[in-house]
């Protein structure tokens, strides 16, 4: 069986369906029940940064060693924004064979390598000439929560992704909510769509090395007691009602002598967040932190005295579930894929709710103060509910799809 995939996002998303698109990659590869897939990783190659071609050239070396799995990775000679352009705003039916075969002038056959399926892990499908599609879809966000979304990705998304789904051979989704939402909203028949959780990787789990902690601590400057968000900093991720709550809690007996940690690059509308936050007159003390060195990430979560995350609306949510992994309670809320994966194992809250967030983070807090009894149910629990939810499980899931999707004539 031949796979060709989309691996555009691994190389120029660094969180989100960049980290997605890496860990379901780097876990399909490892599989042994994939060693008779041929694998052909394509992207978009041009425009790249420095660090995105060392990230080629270094993830390239590495998949494509003696004796490792059959893959091979085929550079599309136009940037992302470019292909965009073509594709999906002019809507000029160019195929992707046509494409791959511009960035390879002199080859006899077809640089993709006439795949059975491919895979598109980020929403749309282009144009292309063979091959069963799959399409993933993350969430409908700019469509359930619009005002949160940039006017320009909203109106390309909402013209895009219908066709897509309508178009692609299959769908799958992150979610059992998810599939609810393209169902109810697009009308994907349920019979199209499978579900495919996200995973945590095995380097995501409590850690007990107490001097490994301080350092990373002391490197990144956090405070002796912290709330811990992470994650892109957007109104969708509803930081304005967090820094509300906190606003609410930080001089009483829970808050006292601990600070709010905020991590992540900065999305579309972020200046209203922080507009909100000097309202508050939080700015100097909430603690900032640039995005994260994934290297950092499992001291970071650990370090924690909660992970906060009271996102509006989420495919599936990631940083809860590794933080969770980390043994670091969890707030999140109770809606979309959240309620789905997080109930019973986090202290949930109402998003839309400035109270229901900060009643949320008093429970945790008084817990954490007091007898503890409450966070360790939670962390059992959450420990037990993470088990489920791995790479290894997500790509043998995927395998399976493509199997499927390839017997078919």
């Amino acid at each position: 069986m031949k796979v060709a995939l989309d691996y555009t996002p691994a190389v120029r998303q660094g969180g989100g369906i960049g980290r997605w698109t890496r860990s379901l990659v780097e876990a399909l590869l490892t599989l042994d029940d994939a060693r008779d897939v041929e694998f052909t990783l394509f992207y978009a190659g041009g425009g790249l940064t420095e660090k995105q071609q060392a990230f080629v050239k270094e993830t390239e070396h590495k998949y494509t060693a003696p004796g490792g799995p059959a893959v091979r990775f085929v550079r599309l000679p136009f940037s992302e924004p470019a292909l965009t352009r073509l594709w999906q705003r002019l809507r000029l039916p160019v195929p992707l064979e046509l494409v791959a075969r511009l960035g390879q002038p002199f080859a006899l056959k077809n640089p993709l390598g006439n795949p059975d399926v491919l895979h598109f892990p980020d929403f749309v499908v282009p144009p292309h000439l063979g091959g069963h599609s799959l399409v993933t879809v993350h969430d409908l966000s700019f469509m359930i929560t619009p005002e949160c979304a940039e006017e320009n990705l909203r109106k390309y998304l909402n013209a895009a992704v219908p066709r897509s789904v309508r178009k692609a051979d299959r769908v799958s989704v992150d979610a059992a909510a998810i599939k609810s939402d393209l169902h109810e909203r697009l009308g994907v028949p349920d019979a199209k769509m499978t579900v495919i959780y996200g995973g945590v990787g095995p380097e995501f789990h409590p850690v007990a090395d107490k001097a490994y902690l301080e350092k990373v601590r002391a490197r990144l400057k956090l405070p002796e007691k912290f709330l811990l968000y992470l994650g892109t900093i957007e109104p969708r991720k509803n930081l304005a009602r967090l820094a509300e709550a906190w606003a609410a809690l930080k001089d009483t007996d829970v808050g006292r002598g601990r600070k709010l940690v905020l991590g992540g690059r900065k999305g579309w509308l972020y200046e209203p967040i922080l507009r909100r936050i000097d309202e508050l007159g939080l700015r100097d003390e909430i603690v900032w932190l640039d995005f994260v060195p994934e290297g950092d990430l499992v001291a970071v979560y650990s370090l924690a005295d909660l992970f906060c995350f009271p996102s509006l609306y989420e495919g599936f949510g990631i940083p809860p579930l590794e933080a969770l992994a980390c043994g670091t309670p969890v707030v999140t809320a109770s809606n979309s894929s959240l309620a789905e994966v997080f109930t019973g194992a986090a202290l949930m809250c109402e998003a839309t709710d400035t109270g229901s967030i900060v009643a949320a983070i008093r429970r945790g807090l008084e817990s954490l103060d007091g007898d503890g009894q409450l966070l360790a149910e939670l962390q059992a629990e959450g420990l037990k509910r993470v088990s489920t939810f791995t790479w290894e499980r997500a790509a043998r899931e995927a395998l399976a799809l493509y199997r499927e999707m390839a017997q078919k004539a």
